[in-house]
């Protein structure tokens, strides 16, 4: 198959919506710019910091959804509310990096479960088909990884790979993602990010994974625009992340071992957060 390309929108929920938009309207612009369809799969989260889902919202995700785009579940709330569970680096981890939005960094299985059916249950009571599951910040305690695979998810992702379930297969693919908190985030993403984009051009699969502000600031709009424009214009292919999960399962893309297939285990590292 040709070199794969997926776009991902998190944080997608009723408050950060208009933010949205205006990421899909510029991601489509691109997209139409290279005369191709740009299918997106968005991370929707029922219940953003307690705020609750409105009628007008899941109309608007079942006409993304039949126009070729596709949700996961991102968490419940998007809040880490756990609490404090080691020294400097936790809280490095948990409260700087991420601004505690690890939902699912520190839960233990009976609470990522209980978390993880609620998610389920608003998308079924709604008739939302969700197969996939995205951490916020992609960070999962190991009782976490537990219970996303009981679960019965099609998929999950970490910072660098995208994991089929069952089994814990997956695919090696770094994502590129954006700072946007500060001026000095957003240079130094602009910079990494550039430069990351520059390695991963004769990867197997681009992953694009965008927040609801990242057009709001030029510089990073700009930059990430420049990149999905030339992935198109080199030919990749774009999917969404169950179809990318699909191929891993088929080995129609090769695996690699980063997941350990007994445990699943990860280890948190400054390079799990989300630096947004």
């Amino acid at each position: 198959m040709a070199r794969a390309l997926t776009v991902v929108l998190h944080d997608v929920s009723p408050a950060t919506w208009p933010a949205c938009l205006r990421v899909m309207v510029q991601m489509h612009h691109v997209a139409r710019k290279a005369g191709t369809r740009l299918p997106i799969t968005l991370l929707v989260v029922p219940a953003m910091h307690g705020e609750p889902t409105t009628p007008a919202f899941v109309r608007t995700l079942h006409h993304l959804i039949g126009h070729g785009n596709e949700l996961a579940l991102h968490g419940l709330t998007h809040s880490d509310d756990a609490p404090p569970q080691g020294g400097w680096f936790d809280h490095l981890l948990r409260r700087w990096y991420t601004d505690g939005e690890g939902e699912f960094s520190a839960l233990d299985h009976a609470e990522a479960t209980r978390r993880l059916a609620l998610g389920c249950a608003w998308a079924t009571a709604l008739r939302l088909p969700i197969r996939g599951f995205v951490a916020p910040a992609w960070l999962l305690s190991q009782a976490s990884w537990d219970a996303v695979e009981s679960a019965g998810f099609a998929y999950t992702c970490t910072l660098s790979e995208v994991v089929a379930l069952p089994g814990r297969t997956g695919l090696h693919a770094r994502s590129l993602v954006f700072s946007t908190r500060s001026p000095w985030r957003r240079v130094a993403s602009v910079a990494w990010n550039t430069l990351l984009a520059g390695w991963l051009r004769r990867a197997p699969l681009l992953r694009l994974e965008l927040h609801p502000q990242d057009a709001d600031h030029p510089a990073v709009r700009r930059c990430w625009s420049r990149i999905l424009a030339r992935a198109l214009r080199d030919g990749r292919q774009p999917l969404r992340l169950e179809q990318v999960a699909r191929q891993v399962r088929a080995n129609a893309l090769a695996p690699t071992s980063g997941v350990d297939s007994r445990s699943g285990r990860r280890r948190p590292t400054a390079s799990s957060a989300v630096l947004h």
